[in-house]
């Protein structure tokens, strides 16, 4: 049994510990959420276990990355759940800028789902992470996001 310790914090300009963080997954050691800090008490959005329901709430970010197989280092997946349905080219193009992340899911209730190249920089991924989760907030955030990093 694989024992996963979680640990949680929050940052905004100083994006130094969150880069740690993402660094820290890398070669499928474990994942981390990224979460817009918003001005009302709202849960994190969660999808239920057959995937047909999102609750309201904040959007996540989740990036899981995967052990190299026979030395080759594998592609990351990085999953925004969020409420706003299927969104656009437009939206995609706001949202991933210049990356050449590939679409692996376009989903109207479970979200998007992105394959992301094992070479992006962890800063290029923390980038997107954030400003998919702020772009696809309904509600006010404040700038401030809050990092969960589990590692195996």
């Amino acid at each position: 049994m694989t024992v996963t310790e979680k640990s949680q914090f929050e940052f905004s300009d100083d994006v130094t510990a969150a880069l740690a963080a993402l660094d820290g997954v890398r070669d499928g050691r474990g994942w981390v959420n990224v979460v817009p800090v918003v001005d009302e008490d709202v849960p994190d959005l969660k999808v239920n276990v057959l995937g047909l329901w999102v609750n309201q709430g904040a959007p996540v970010a989740t990036f899981v990355t995967e052990a190299p197989r026979q030395g080759v280092a594998q592609p990351s997946s990085l999953g925004i759940l969020h409420s706003r349905g299927r969104l656009s080219r437009d939206q995609l193009t706001l949202l991933l800028g210049s990356t050449h992340f590939v679409v692996r899911q376009n989903h109207s209730q479970r979200g998007l789902l992105l394959q992301v190249v094992p070479d992006v920089a962890s800063a290029t991924v923390l980038d997107v992470m954030c400003r998919a989760t702020e772009e696809l907030c309904v509600f006010p955030v404040t700038g401030r996001w809050r990092l969960d990093l589990y590692l195996r």
